[in-house]
């Protein structure tokens, strides 16, 4: 009796930002490898009618090229090894701040939204956006298991463990400006950045 193949999860016909929800804990993994294979599209229109043949062989790829990223992309899908090869960032080293015109921002925001001091300004990077991933920044009344909680300048701050590699040593601020308003993220552990300044790999 010929041994059954293990079905694959992935394959050149599946949509390339459905990709990332086949496996939510492992979105942040499998958007960093189609980034560095070249596949920069994960966040634009394109991603949710382009399959990931398409995308990887309109981009001048070859079949074989296609076929180990397939491989490569489901052994990720189905490892339960949640290690993802990024740096491992003890919580005790890392650092996030605000400025001070952030910091009066948010403050501003709390009370015009009806938040109690007590809610948590809650940090996270989502897989998404021009570039591959977008910044995300919500309040919540209550912290969420695993965050990494901290306080400044009598705000609560909580960030989202899984993305402390990400968002390690970033100083959020506040700008206006005749082109632009909102909170501009100075992180220096992007490789790049969408014009849009709330994308980045």
């Amino acid at each position: 009796m010929a041994k059954q193949e293990t079905q694959q999860l992935i394959t050149r016909d599946t949509i390339i930002s459905n990709i990332l929800e086949i496996n939510p804990s492992k979105s942040a993994l499998l958007t960093e490898m189609l980034l560095d294979f070249g596949i920069h599209c994960i966040g634009c229109g394109a991603s949710s009618i382009e399959t990931l043949g398409q995308g990887v062989l309109g981009h001048g790829y070859t079949e074989e090229q296609l076929d180990k990223l397939i491989v490569d992309l489901n052994k990720v899908i189905s490892s339960e090894n949640t290690d993802t090869n990024l740096k491992v960032i003890n919580t005790q080293d890392f650092k996030l701040t605000l400025t001070s015109t952030a910091v009066t921002k948010v403050k501003e925001a709390m009370k015009s939204q009806g938040k109690k001091d007590t809610a948590t300004l809650r940090v996270s990077v989502l897989s998404g956006g021009c570039s591959g991933f977008m910044y995300d920044l919500q309040f919540i009344d209550e912290p969420v298991k695993g965050d990494i909680n901290f306080k400044q300048d009598g705000i609560n701050i909580g960030v989202d463990k899984g993305s402390l590699d990400q968002l390690n040593n970033i100083e959020i601020d506040f700008i206006d400006t005749l082109n632009e308003s909102g909170f501009k993220f100075n992180n220096p552990n992007q490789s790049a950045g969408c014009g849009c300044g709330k994308s980045f790999n």
